[in-house]
C-alpha cells in the first residue's frame, strides 16, 4: 500500500476537492489534533514563481484575518517540498 503524501509532518493529502488559477485543494487530515482540514496548496507550475508566492501568502494572511461564519477559517501556513518543487500551503 502507498503511504500517503504528508506536508510539514503533519497533514496527510487525500483527493483532489477543487483546482483554481493557482492552486489545488486537497482533503486531508490533520494527523496531530485528528481532524478533517481543506489543504490548499500552489499549484506545482507555479510554485517556483516568487511573485505567485508571495500572492499565495498574501491570501493566506488576509484570510487568516477574517472571522465569519461563511469564510473558511486558516489554521495554519508553511512551506514543503513535493518532488523538489516548492509546495506552499494554507
Amino acid at each position: 500500500m502507498e503511504e500517503p503524501r504528508r506536508l510539514g509532518g503533519r497533514y496527510e493529502l487525500g483527493g483532489v476537492l477543487g483546482r483554481g488559477g493557482m492552486a489545488e485543494v486537497y482533503l486531508g487530515h490533520d494527523i496531530r489534533l485528528g481532524r478533517a482540514v481543506a489543504v490548499k496548496t500552489l499549484r506545482a507550475d507555479m510554485a517556483r514563481d516568487p511573485s505567485f508566492q508571495a500572492r499565495f501568502r498574501r491570501e493566506a494572511q488576509s484570510a487568516a484575518s477574517l472571522n465569519h461564519p461563511s469564510i473558511v477559517a486558516v489554521y495554519d501556513t508553511g512551506e514543503d517540498y513535493i518532488d523538489g518543487c516548492p509546495s506552499r500551503t494554507s
